[in-house]
């Protein structure tokens, strides 16, 4: 073989060569490049059986998808073949979570950038707490509920179903077992609820109303005198109703006496149902229930 022949065919292998060398080095680059960061990450939450699903745009390049999860700094990754995933089992807790995801290619060297982080909020209802009144007491007694970190009153709704006011939420007792302290509720009948709330929960339902009928004990009259030759009875009292009880001569006498004004010096003529000398007399300001008002305690007055 001449010379010339022989630098003719050396010349065609290292051309030969060369070539496979630029594709060998372009596909070793092209399988080891860089992915595009994944795009439109969502979580679907809004599935009919309940399921939540992670899912990005497709990617040609990808062989798999990593999603990642992270709540309260620990972190969880799913890997996928396809470009979603199911992960309901992963959303249990209340709680904020960050989703991510980053695709892999044919080599670890062919890998994106995690996108940027998709909040997913998880609120669980808290239970409702179970609620009784101790009226001997003046408590609305309720139990505490896991997750819970205040609880308040409601002890008005209107008509439409909105809360008319609601109390400062102030209660006491051991865990477990709470309770509001209702003696400081002005007179009147209200309808009491307790409602749970959490940071990371959803607040509970509404308890069932409880009615609460809050009686005010009527202050006794005060300075009372009796003028057995006028039959004047004398004392004060911003009250208007009140109950006389009159003995003499062994028997009884009773008769309501309404006063009308609201003076606070009051005089009464008793000449018309007295007719001897009274023993003794009793006295006490009576309530109405439409006031909410308790009969006060008696006072007595006897003769000397």
């Amino acid at each position: 073989m001449s010379n010339k022949a022989k630098t003719i065919i050396v010349g065609v292998v290292c051309f030969l060569v060369t070539i496979a060398l630029i594709i060998t080095i372009f596909f070793l680059a092209e399988i080891n490049r860089k992915l595009q960061t994944p795009t439109n990450l969502m979580v679907v939450d809004n599935l009919p059986n309940g399921e939540i699903l992670l899912q990005v745009d497709k990617n040609v390049n990808a062989e798999k998808y990593v999603f990642s999860i992270t709540k309260n700094g620990k972190r969880q990754n799913l890997v996928s073949l396809n470009n979603f995933i199911s992960a309901t089992n992963y959303f249990e807790d209340a709680g904020v979570y960050k989703v991510a995801c980053r695709v892999v290619g044919k080599t670890n060297a062919s890998i994106s950038d995690y996108c940027e982080n998709v909040e997913f909020v998880v609120n669980i209802k808290l239970e409702t707490p179970s609620v009784y009144l101790d009226k001997e007491n003046d408590r609305l007694v309720f139990s505490t509920v896991t997750g819970a970190t205040n609880y308040e009153l409601i002890y008005g709704i209107s008509q439409d179903g909105s809360i008319a006011k609601i109390t400062e939420s102030k209660y006491f007792g051991e865990m477990g077992k709470r309770y509001f302290d209702l003696s400081g509720l002005s007179k009147g009948c209200y309808s009491l609820r307790i409602v749970a709330l959490g940071g990371e929960y959803e607040q509970s339902d509404f308890s069932a109303p409880i009615e609460y009928l809050k009686n005010e004990k009527l202050q006794a009259p005060t300075n009372v005198e009796f003028n057995n030759v006028d039959k004047i009875l004398s004392f004060n009292s911003s009250w208007h109703k009140f109950l006389v009880v009159a003995y003499y001569d062994g028997t009884e006498l009773t008769k309501t006496i309404n006063i009308e004004d609201d003076k606070v010096e009051h005089s009464i003529n008793l000449t018309e149902y007295l007719t001897n000398d009274l023993s003794k007399l009793e006295l006490m300001a009576v309530g109405n229930s439409f006031d909410y008002t308790l009969n006060s305690d008696k006072v007595i007055w006897e003769n000397a």
